[in-house]
């Protein structure tokens, strides 16, 4: 009993997050102002217009401020700041400490309102697909049952590649995993929301489906480049999952090769109107000026001669040089440094990422959520890790390393080639989707010592289970798993 009663308070929390019904009555008179569960559930009109504003409620729930994006970037040494704006001193600091996990945490947030509001999409997802299994007349029933599972599948794939546990319900209920409290661990997770975006991927396909531009703004919502879109973020989730490198071989790369061969072959942009749509994190925050900057690990992958780390006696850095192109159209140098330096030397640097000018200048444009280059590393990461070494260098060098970079050609050996798609996940687009530096540095073992793997379950979540608090990061959680034990530095 004690158990049951433990999992309805779960999945109670779970519907108070995502509710905002009033309390019924116990009156039998029907009100038509509050109309019942299953009026909500099956009126064509409001469904369809939930589906509508189900990508993006994902995409403002990922890149909002009020998420873990910026304090993934700094964790990761691709953004650096001393500010403690959204946790990012505070998880960035050095030596790395436990993450405060306590609702009373100024920073809470970061963790709390990104949980809640992905919470809130799989909510609508799932009533949405409970529509459709029920039967509700839809004008396009494929298109909201797409939207309905792609829903799903983003927003229980991003619950998992940031927490450690992962609570699973779709249009059938609640599904119990095996971390305790009915919750599942983050692989289960994945491969649950793996299987949701196949189904997404299944219906789009063999329907031919579109959505209006009103959903998705920017030219990406038609069915070619939706499909595409799909395959390639099942290859990002899938790749970005691992907490570190013994787990590689344990991703199933030729799926990874199947999603890449049916992924991208143009950038996937969305267009920002600076009302509805915009991206805070990372195209705003972690790069307009007087913000963050760019880690000096990543100008000394550009310029070896460039210090990787800001040393507490150096109090200036020359402008670098570099045979790569993208140091000069990408990264804008800085003379001085406005960073308190009573918060860590180590936060300086002497660049800032200045790719994006254009959108943190007019704000209404198109922005690149998932590149070409993106997909291109993950297809050549999975050639390399089916025996293709040549394949993935062919793919290397018919890329942004060259085209963009200007640099020589990669070998078509081993070392060189996992080097090489390495520098361009930090060099070529650590700025488009949230956390693609993070996961990638967490998935080679480059973290900085005692930096966290992953995010615990909110403490404001544990508080209404209820169930005791925990945390991981600095020596606290299990070692590998749950918090790095040694990285670049």
């Amino acid at each position: 009993m004690k158990y049951l009663r433990k999992i309805f308070s779960i999945m109670t929390l779970l519907l108070i997050i995502v509710s905002c019904q009033d309390f019924s009555t116990d009156l039998n008179v029907e009100n038509l102002e509050n109309p019942n569960d299953f009026i909500l559930t099956s009126d064509p009109v409001a469904l369809s217009a939930t589906a509508g504003s189900i990508i993006q409620n994902w995409f403002l729930s990922v890149h909002n401020y009020a998420g873990p994006g910026a304090a993934l970037a700094t964790m990761a040494d691709v953004s650096t700041c001393s500010w403690g704006n959204f946790g990012m001193r505070d998880t960035s600091s050095e030596p790395r400490v436990a993450f405060n996990n306590t609702s009373s945490y100024s920073y809470a947030y970061i963790t709390n309102s990104y949980f809640n509001a992905l919470y809130s999409v799989l909510s609508d997802s799932n009533t949405i697909a409970l529509a459709i299994q029920n039967g509700t007349q839809f004008e396009n029933p494929e298109q909201i049952e797409m939207v309905a599972k792609l829903g799903q599948a983003l927003s229980i794939g991003y619950l998992a590649l940031v927490f450690d546990k992962v609570w699973l319900s779709d249009e059938n209920g609640s599904i119990e995993g095996s971390a305790g409290d009915g919750a599942s661990t983050y692989s289960e997770a994945m491969t649950f929301a793996l299987a949701k975006l196949d189904q997404a991927i299944a219906v789009a396909q063999a329907n031919n489906v579109s959505i209006p531009e009103t959903w998705l703004p920017g030219g990406g919502g038609n069915s070619s480049s939706l499909l595409a879109f799909m395959n390639s973020m099942g290859a990002r989730m899938l790749v970005g999952n691992v907490r570190n490198s013994s787990q590689k071989s344990a991703i199933d790369w030729n799926r990874v090769l199947n999603y890449t061969n049916n992924g991208l072959t143009s950038d996937f942009e969305i267009y920002m109107d600076d009302v509805t749509w915009y991206d805070l994190i990372p195209k705003t925050y972690l790069v307009y000026p007087g913000w963050a900057r760019v880690d000096m690990r990543v100008i000394n992958m550009m310029d070896p001669n460039t210090p990787d780390y800001w040393e507490d006696d150096v109090t200036f850095q020359p402008e670098s040089t570099s045979n790569d192109a993208r140091l000069l159209t990408d990264f804008g140098y800085l003379g001085s440094n406005n960073f308190r330096p009573e918060r860590g030397i180590y936060h300086y640097s002497s660049y800032r990422y200045s790719r994006y000018d254009n959108y943190i200048t007019v704000w209404t444009t198109n922005v690149v959520e998932y590149s070409t280059a993106e997909n291109d590393m993950y297809k050549a990461e999975a050639l390399v890790n089916t025996g293709n070494v040549a394949g993935a260098a062919a793919i290397i060098n018919a890329g942004t390393r060259t085209t963009r970079g200007g640099l020589p050609n990669v070998a078509a050996d081993i070392d060189a080639v996992k080097d090489a798609i390495h520098y361009e996940r930090m060099i070529e687009f650590s700025f488009t989707g949230m956390g693609l530096g993070f996961f990638e540095m967490r998935k080679e073992d480059l973290l900085q010592k005692g930096t966290l793997l992953h995010f615990p379950v909110p403490g404001k979540a544990l508080e209404s289970i209820p169930a005791e608090n925990y945390t991981f990061g600095g020596t606290t959680g299990t070692p590998g798993e749950d918090y790095s034990t040694g990285g670049w530095r």
